[in-house]
Formats: structure tokens, C-alpha cells, sequence
């Protein structure tokens, strides 16, 4: 049986000592996340004789291949009953506890609302690990499937030589544990999973996506991180070496450093959903300091209009510092032109007496000469269409790779824009409100195209863009960043720049500020 270093503190050693519900190990290549898993699922199974678990990869070939190949390398070869077959792939132990080796893709057809039949049927199981789920056979709906069925409650037996902590932190019947692997991603499993666990870790936001306990309210996830480094003492003598050598830019960062926001190929790869979004009560609590401010608020609004495409609308505001917020708005396919001015009415209602609407909508230059072919007209332009409807467009500018450079731009830190929740001295000119999710999924899903030799080239994906192509129109007429001059009483005091203050200390004099 091969052995598994743990240094004490450590990212692996936390791993182990976890008890959360769903416990989530991310990061670099080699850092020791499937090892990690192993490791602990045999402890589950024997500290839960006669238990049933679940080790489980995306598609069969990667099962057999790495996850069943490596769980027999680290189980005690005296601890098997019976091995996996054809006809029955799992693992029998002498305890009793048994270990199914599955596939999670969905099988079958698809069903009018989409979903399909999960391949693992209705087992019951009292743990479940799940490696690399970030690979693309696997969907949000698989782990809410995979969830259901953590219903087992086989008892605890106490192992020799265990302290009493140890005893008492485990559950007393059915441990009911998912343990997850992945690598950086930025696929429905950040977006649903990790992202809301990270905005409350990193600045205590609880958002509706966020897994709790529904009696203390207290997140049911843990999360470890590492990078490749953290797990040297367990890696051959040239396998770093060999990856820093193979590995280069975001490439290192991700897979070397294990960071989450390392993206190849992404056309906005400075959005970061901890710095640039802003709950609800965040936004409607700007605006109302504002307005106590006596600060004109002028309303900037994007369009891009869609036949079977989304029409997507955005509705933000600017305010004294030059910042972009985006607060509102909608993404929708399918959706008939004359339905639209009503829905951004609507919109514009809840914003009344917080921000003044004196401009055109900002739009896709292609609707001023875009003809409709409908029942009622032909021939006319979408734009002269609204314009009848009381919704004026103004055509926004049509340059793409300038549009995309702004974007960037606004997303970038600037000097002596302050950090609108934090404070810190430096922070972005453009914040979106975090219940916008649609615009999420685009910016974070957001690439550049690649030649036939797997190339990047400077032109844009042209699916799923229609967001990302509105907030382009959106700001076509405001300035760059650089030529915005923020006011001296919205700038950090000059200590600030050299940190001589607690940074508790100047949060409360930002916000004596205004009173």
C-alpha cells in the first residue's frame, strides 16, 4: 500500500479533518486531490462498517481507468473481500462496507423539460465522492441528483487508538458526506457552487445560491485549495520541474498555481465575481447615499435586440467617480418586439427618484437598418419600431475589438476610485448587481476564437454574446478610465497609499464621510 504524507495544517491535512457536508478539493494538477479522496473514503468505509458508497467520474473509461484503478492501489489488499468485475463493478470489503464504481452521465432521452434519467438509478448511499467534476458530461442537475440520494444511515464504530474528539465529531449514523475533486473551472459548478462560497469566505455575502444548513443558516461547504507545491513530498523528484517547464502564463497559474481565476482565452479575463459584483441591498444602499449626497444620477442603458436570439436589456447608472453599475435589466429569447417597452417601463419604475433617465437607449447599430418581417409591419426598421413605441435608440459604436478594450478598461483597477465595499483604495470602474446571473454566465463563459491549429485569434465567439455585446453599446459614449478625473473628496487621504492607518479606522472614516 503506498504512502500519503500529510503535513499537519495543511491543505490536504484539512481535507481529512473536515466534517462538512459537502467537502470540495480544487486546485493545480498533482497537488493530491484524488489521492486526498481516496484516502478518505476508506476511512468512511471503515469507520462506517457495512456502509454503501459511491466513487463516481464522469464517463466509464475514466472511472475504470483512474478512480477504481487508484482506489485498489491504496485499500489494504486484507480489507477486500471480493474486487470489482464486469458484471459488478464494486468493491466488497470484509466489514462489510461495499464501494459501487459509477458513471454519472445521463442516459436515455430527453424529456420536454429537458432533463433525463440518471444512470444511477435509486441507490441510497452514506458518502459519495465525485472526481473531476468539472468535466463537461457532468451537469448541476447530476449533483442535485447525487445529492438525493445521501440517505444512508449505517452507524459509527469507533477505530482503536482514536481520541475522543475524533469520536464525537463524527456523525453517529450515516456520515452523508460528498466529497467532490475538481480542477479551476468556470463552468456551472463555479458558478452555482463555488463562487457563492467564495463571496461569503472572502467578504461574508450570503447570496441565494449558497448552501446552508437550513436551521443555523451556516454553509454546509468547505473548500480546499492548493497548489502543486503543497503536495511535493508525495510527487516523483521532476514532476514540478517538468510542469514549470510545460506550463506558461494562465496555463501556469492554473494548473501549476491552482487559481481559480486563470483563464485561457477569456475576452474579459480580469472579472472577478468577489470584486466586481454588488448585491441588491449593496446597490439600492449606494444609491440612496447618493441622493443624500445630492448627486445626479444619470441612467446609461445598452440593447441588443434578438429574433430567436436573447434581447438582452441593461440598465445601469454612473455616478460621481465615474463608476458603472450595473443594476437591472433582462436576458431573454423568443421575446416579441412590442412586449419590450413595456418590460424596460417596468424596470425603470423601480429606479424612480434614485436616477434620471435623459438619454437614449444605447443599441446595436444594426437595428437602424435591420428590416422585420411581421404580420402587422414590413420594411421597417427594429429602432423606428421602438421609436413609435416611446423607447428612442441611440446606435452605439460598432467597432468590436474597441468595444472589447473599454469593457476591459472599466474592469481594471483605478487609482483613487475606491472600492466601493471594501474601501480600498483601488477598485473598479464597473460593478454588476450578483443577481443579474445571465451576465455572469456569459462574461465567465466569454472567449476568443482559436484557428484550426488551436490558435487564438482577435475576433470574439459569436454564441452566447448577447450580453457581452450590449454592455459593448453601453458604453460607447462614456470616456476611458484614464481620462477620468476622480473628485478630491472622493480620493483616499495620501496615508492611505503607504497603509499607515488600521484599515478598520478608515472604513469608519469613509463612513463618517456622509453624515
Amino acid at each position: 500500500m503506498p504512502t500519503y504524507k500529510l503535513e499537519r495544517g495543511s491543505c490536504q491535512w484539512g481535507f481529512q479533518e473536515s466534517r462538512a457536508k459537502i467537502e470540495i478539493f480544487a486546485g493545480s494538477y498533482g497537488n493530491g486531490k484524488s489521492t486526498g479522496i481516496i484516502v478518505k473514503c476508506l476511512k468512511l468505509a471503515q469507520l462506517y462498517p457495512g456502509s454503501l458508497g459511491l466513487m463516481a467520474r464522469s464517463s466509464y473509461p475514466k472511472l475504470n481507468d483512474t478512480l477504481r484503478r487508484d482506489f485498489l492501489r491504496w485499500c489494504p489488499k486484507k480489507w477486500i473481500k471480493r474486487r470489482p468485475t464486469k458484471d459488478d463493478n464494486s468493491c466488497y470489503l470484509t466489514n462489510g462496507s461495499v464501494i459501487h464504481f459509477r458513471y454519472v452521465a445521463q442516459r436515455g432521452k430527453t424529456t420536454e423539460d429537458g432533463s433525463t434519467t440518471s444512470n444511477l438509478l435509486s441507490a441510497s448511499y452514506d458518502w459519495i465522492a465525485v472526481d473531476q467534476i468539472e468535466d463537461p458530461e457532468i451537469q448541476h442537475k447530476d449533483f442535485l441528483d447525487l445529492i438525493g440520494r445521501l440517505r444512508g444511515s449505517t452507524p459509527f464504530r469507533e477505530v482503536d487508538g482514536m481520541s475522543d474528539d475524533d469520536i464525537l465529531s463524527w456523525p453517529a449514523s450515516g456520515p452523508r458526506l460528498f466529497l467532490i475533486g475538481c480542477n479551476p473551472t468556470r463552468n456551472w459548478f463555479y458558478r452555482e457552487i463555488v463562487a457563492p462560497w467564495l463571496l461569503w469566505r472572502d467578504r461574508k455575502i450570503f447570496t441565494d445560491k449558497l448552501l446552508v444548513d437550513e436551521e443555523t443558516k451556516a454553509p454546509i461547504i468547505e473548500l480546499f485549495e492548493s497548489d502543486v507545491y503543497a503536495n511535493k513530498a508525495n510527487l516523483p523528484p521532476d514532476y514540478i520541474s517538468t510542469m514549470e517547464s510545460s506550463y506558461k502564463g494562465q496555463m501556469y497559474d492554473r494548473y501549476v498555481l491552482g487559481k481559480w481565476a486563470a483563464y485561457e482565452g477569456l475576452v474579459h479575463p480580469d472579472f472577478d465575481t468577489a470584486k466586481h459584483t454588488l448585491t441588491r441591498q449593496d446597490v439600492m444602499d449606494y444609491l440612496g447615499e447618493c441622493r443624500e449626497r445630492h448627486v445626479k444620477i444619470r441612467a446609461l442603458e445598452g440593447y441588443d435586440f434578438g429574433n430567436t436570439a436573447p434581447s438582452v436589456y441593461l440598465l445601469s447608472f454612473v455616478d460621481d467617480v465615474g463608476r458603472v453599475i450595473v443594476c437591472d435589466g433582462f436576458y431573454e429569447p423568443n421575446f416579441n418586439y412590442d412586449l419590450q417597452p413595456q418590460r424596460i417601463f417596468e424596470i425603470r419604475m423601480r429606479y424612480m427618484g434614485f436616477m434620471e433617465f435623459e438619454d437614449d437607449i444605447i443599441a446595436d447599430p444594426a437595428i437602424f437598418r435591420k428590416q422585420v418581417v411581421a404580420k402587422r409591419q414590413t420594411g421597417v426598421s427594429v429602432a423606428q419600431l421602438f421609436r413609435e413605441l416611446n423607447l428612442p435608440m441611440r446606435a452605439g459604436m460598432s467597432d468590436v475589438g474597441a468595444g472589447i478594450a473599454k469593457v476591459n478598461a472599466y474592469l481594471a483597477d483605478k487609482v483613487g476610485a475606491r472600492h466601493l465595499l471594501t474601501g480600498e483604495a483601488s477598485g473598479p470602474m464597473l460593478y454588476v448587481v450578483d443577481d443579474l446571473s445571465w451576465f455572469e454566465n456569459e462574461i465567465t463563459n466569454y472567449y476568443w476564437k482559436k484557428n484550426p491549429f488551436g490558435e487564438q485569434i482577435d475576433e470574439p465567439q459569436e454564441h452566447n454574446d448577447h450580453a457581452m455585446t450590449g454592455m459593448k453599446y453601453m458604453l460607447s459614449y462614456l470616456p476611458e478610465p484614464s481620462q477620468i478625473i476622480v473628485p478630491a473628496d472622493q480620493l483616499p487621504p495620501d496615508w492611505m497609499y503607504w497603509q499607515e492607518m488600521d484599515r478598520d479606522d478608515y472604513m469608519a472614516a469613509i463612513n463618517n464621510r456622509y453624515q
